[in-house]
């Protein structure tokens, strides 16, 4: 028999969530050295002619930087960051140049004619 629940059915084709990673960094966690600080710093600003926590009350947005500004967990920072994987500028050449030694003919294109996503930014995943 039909059903007749409003709910759609789930398919197994859907991506996970999340994706646990192994390493990338062959520094240990422990060997990391996260520097913590206020992230906007009002009373500097100020000191230096730039006031502007008055413009952020007046929007009720100072909550917003309690928050930036609150406590950092150094233990999930180093976690991430020896897990992370860094696409820049570096890294966009060197697949460049592993293409050109796997296809001498790619020598001289730019990434779109060898097939390859433009590079736009650093990305952080």
């Amino acid at each position: 028999m039909a059903s007749s629940s409003s709910v759609p059915e789930t398919t197994m084709k859907e991506a996970p969530a999340y994706e646990i990673r192994g390493r990338t960094m062959s520094l240990e966690e422990w060997e990391l050295n996260v520097q913590t600080a206020n992230l906007v710093d009002f009373i500097s600003l100020a000191f230096h002619g730039c006031e502007l926590r008055r413009y952020y009350e007046a929007q009720d947005l100072m909550a917003y930087f309690n928050i930036l500004n609150g406590p950092t967990y150094k233990n999930l920072v180093m976690h991430l960051w020896v897990r992370a994987q860094v696409y820049d500028r570096k890294a966009a050449q060197l697949e460049m140049d592993e293409k050109v030694l796997i296809y001498p003919t790619l020598a001289g294109k730019t990434r779109e004619e060898m097939g390859l996503e433009p590079f736009t930014c650093t990305k952080i995943s």
